[in-house]
């Protein structure tokens, strides 16, 4: 039944970008991340349905995200770890360069408080024993950056 309702809602969001954007003339923005993904995502040609189910809403606050990024998949879950641990795995797409963007991710995790781990020409990876991690790698994919984002955090 919940798939049904997700299924709705990205083609109800995917209706909506599509009528918002014809015949105003000019450009049309939001600043809604899921309806973001569904307007990126349908002028790529991948169907709204697909794209409008990706809500990385509930991400905590160190996990970085690049500006105009295309979110390709956000997942969070419980873990196992002891203490209620929470993990989670956010992929993306920019076209900022790869040293562009793993230099912004490392500046962002020093910001929110971790410290770092390990760093190579291609990741990144910053934590505090037991509380929060964050590990970001970036590559090259299809003449554009894309970022895996992996992160792991102790529950309220």
């Amino acid at each position: 039944m919940q798939r049904r309702h997700t299924i709705a809602r990205a083609m109800l969001l995917g209706g909506f970008v599509l009528l918002a954007g014809c015949g105003r003339g000019g450009e049309q923005t939001t600043d809604d991340p899921v309806a973001q993904n569904v307007a990126s995502a349908a002028a790529a040609g991948v169907p709204a349905n697909v794209t409008a189910a990706i809500d990385c809403s509930n991400k905590p606050d160190f996990v970085p995200v690049y500006a105009n990024a295309t979110i390709l998949s956000c997942t969070a879950a419980p873990d196992g770890l002891p203490g209620r641990h929470v993990s989670g795995n956010l992929v993306y797409e920019t076209d900022a360069p790869e040293k562009e963007v793993l230099g912004w991710s490392r500046a962002q995790a020093n910001a929110s408080g971790l410290k770092y781990r390990r760093e190579t020409g291609f990741s990144y990876e910053a934590g505090e024993e037991g509380e929060r991690s964050l590990r970001v790698v970036v590559e090259g994919h299809r003449g554009r950056t894309r970022v895996s984002v992996n992160w792991g955090q102790k529950a309220p």
